[in-house]
This record gives structure tokens, C-alpha cells and sequence, in this order.
């Protein structure tokens, strides 16, 4: 857990960081301070990791304050958090011992960040103020401003000054901080290159992608009209059949089947109940000539159609097809009776 000490005069600036910055779970915000003198006086109480501290405050200032705790703390590594760019509050900051100096206007998001850097021993400085300290030349960047600033600040107070090794190990820390911060600017710009590179590609991609996606659309067109066609005439010949299989089975019901033939619905047979009710109708002598009945079978029950003489015969039928093992139902509905009809076969027996 990273302890943070707010300082700032202004005590909405420190209740808005305190709020903003409790979000994050590896930060604390142990106390707060109104001024330079109250901050050092915290610090000595507190002993924070870090301290966000506001340059410009009544009685004193934050350079000042930075110097006192860092020369006096130094396990407390201070952040300058300000609203001011002025060339000499960074130098002066930078010198008096502060691990960075951030503007006001940095995300909370982002400072964050910046704590945890500081508090691994990196030097953080906004983006926008690299500028006003370092000079570009052909054999890389010299920090000529803070130089000059710490040779000064040296120079004017010999019982306060900073160590020509402790300026030396910050130029190094601040130089290298740069070098790897230009080779990553150097590698999002060849990457932002490549991808430009590569837009031609993908436009060309999308536009042949487009121009197919055209040229199918007809085509599509004529499959699917080609399908609804073939699917209509499916359907037509599946209502013919339908209408066919009606027809038979209406033909099979008005066709005189003889006795000798069994089954259910047209498809006939000698098994089962039918084939031992029909068995059993031949061993009677009276329903020996009657051909114009048939004996159907639908689960356990036997069903009659046809015509017959007279109703007596009908229901010896029935009587006779009950009495066979297994049969639990006789459906006579389908026998139409005529008188006439045993005439009929007599005289076709003569």
C-alpha cells in the first residue's frame, strides 16, 4: 500500500484528490496539509511514501518544503502537483529534490499512475513541460537547464546544496527517463506508419469485397426465385398425392374384398386377430358363401365392411369374432345390409 500526503492551500484541490485517489486500491491517503510548514510537520508524524505538494502557497512555498523533507526524510519522495509551467518552478523543484512535477490537469487515472512510478524511484514530468528542460542535438539530449539550475542553487547555498554526486545520479535517472521516453514515441510513430501504409490495403480489400458482394446479388436473386419454383411444384405434386391416397382409400372402402382377404386400411394380410377371426368365420357353414364382407384389424378390436342378406347374419358375425381369443372390440358400422343380396348368390351358385 502506497501512503499518500496531500498538500495544497486550497482545500477543495485536496478533498477532490483525496476522493478521487481513495478509488484506488494500492493507495492511502494518510493526512493532509494547508501549507509548507504544516506538510513538513505532517511528514514528521506520518512518514508517507509519498507527498503530492502544491508549488505556489502562503508562508512556504513548495520548492522550499520539498527541500526540507527530502533532505530530512529520505524514505518520502515528493511529487510536485501545480498549476503553474514556469520554467523556474520545474528547474527549481527538480533541484530542491522532487521526484516529478505534474500539472493540475492530469486525469486521476493518470496520476495515479505517476505515484506508483514515484514510488518505484522513476522521475515523472508532465509531457507538455519535457520541452522546457531539454535541447536536442545530434549526439542526443542534454538537460542544459537543470544543470544550469543546480550549479546555481549549489552555488548560492553551500549548507543546503545538493551533492555533485546525488545532481549527477538525477541528470543520469532524468536522461535515460527521456531516451526511453523518445524510443517509445519513435515506435508508436512507425507503427502509426505502418498502419497508414496498410489503409490503401484494406480500402482495396473492402471495395472487391463490395463489388462481389453486387455482382451476387443477382445471382442470389435467381436462386432463391429458382427454389420458390421448385418448391411450389413440390408442393403441387404433394397435394396430388394426397388427393390420389384419398381416392384409394375411398375406392379401397367401396371394393367387395372376399373373405379370404384380411387386413387394415388396404394393406392386407393373414395374421394376427383377422386371420383367426377369418378362420374361424370359414368353419361356419352359414357364412361359408358370404364374400362380400372383410375383416379388418386395428389393435385389439375387428372391423367389418361390406354388405350382407340380413341382420341376424351380421350379428352372428359379430358373436362369432367376439368368441376369438384376443378380440375386444367388433366394429359392425361399416356393413351395409340388403335383403337382396342373398338371392344374389344363390343364383350365382346355380
Amino acid at each position: 500500500m502506497i501512503r499518500v500526503l496531500l498538500v495544497d492551500d486550497q482545500k477543495m484541490v485536496r478533498e477532490t484528490l483525496k476522493i478521487s485517489l481513495e478509488t484506488e486500491t494500492d493507495i492511502e491517503i494518510v493526512g493532509t496539509a494547508n501549507n509548507g510548514i504544516a506538510a513538513i510537520q505532517q511528514v514528521e508524524i506520518l512518514h508517507p511514501d509519498i507527498v503530492i505538494m502544491n508549488m505556489e502557497m502562503p508562508g512556504l512555498d513548495g520548492a522550499s518544503a520539498t527541500k526540507q523533507i527530502t533532505s530530512r526524510f529520505a524514505q518520502t519522495k515528493v511529487l510536485m502537483h501545480t498549476s503553474s509551467d514556469n520554467d523556474e518552478y520545474i528547474t527549481k523543484s527538480l533541484a530542491m529534490g522532487a521526484k516529478g512535477y505534474l500539472l493540475k490537469n492530469v486525469e486521476t487515472q493518470d496520476l495515479a499512475g505517476v505515484i506508483r512510478n514515484v514510488n518505484k524511484g522513476y522521475t515523472q514530468i508532465s509531457p507538455g513541460l519535457l520541452d522546457k528542460l531539454l535541447i536536442s542535438t545530434d549526439s542526443g539530449v542534454v538537460i542544459s537547464k537543470l544543470e544550469n539550475s543546480l550549479a546555481t542553487y549549489q552555488s548560492d547555498n553551500s549548507t543546503t546544496i545538493l551533492s555533485t554526486a546525488t545532481s549527477q545520479k538525477l541528470l543520469s535517472h532524468l536522461k535515460l527517463t527521456t531516451r526511453q521516453q523518445q524510443d517509445e514515441i519513435s515506435k508508436l510513430r512507425q507503427s502509426v506508419n505502418s498502419n497508414q501504409a496498410e489503409f490503401p490495403k484494406i480500402k482495396q480489400y473492402l471495395g472487391l469485397i463490395f463489388l462481389l458482394w453486387l455482382i451476387s446479388l443477382p445471382l442470389l436473386g435467381f436462386f432463391l426465385w429458382r427454389l420458390d419454383r421448385k418448391t411450389n411444384n413440390l408442393q403441387v405434386k404433394t397435394n396430388n398425392l394426397q388427393v390420389k391416397t384419398n381416392n384409394l382409400q375411398k375406392n379401397l372402402q367401396s371394393t367387395v374384398i372376399p373373405l379370404s382377404r384380411v387386413g387394415l386400411y388396404g394393406e392386407f394380410s393373414l395374421n394376427g386377430l383377422a386371420q383367426r377371426v377369418t378362420k374361424a368365420y370359414k368353419q361356419d357353414s352359414n357364412l361359408d358363401r358370404v364374400s362380400s364382407v372383410y375383416v379388418a384389424q386395428k389393435d385389439d378390436a375387428i372391423i367389418l365392411f361390406g354388405t350382407i342378406a340380413d341382420a341376424a347374419l351380421l350379428r352372428r358375425m359379430e358373436n362369432i369374432a367376439k368368441q376369438v381369443d384376443g378380440v375386444k372390440e367388433v366394429d359392425t358400422n361399416n356393413v351395409t345390409i340388403e335383403p337382396d343380396l342373398r338371392s344374389n348368390i344363390l343364383n350365382s351358385a346355380k
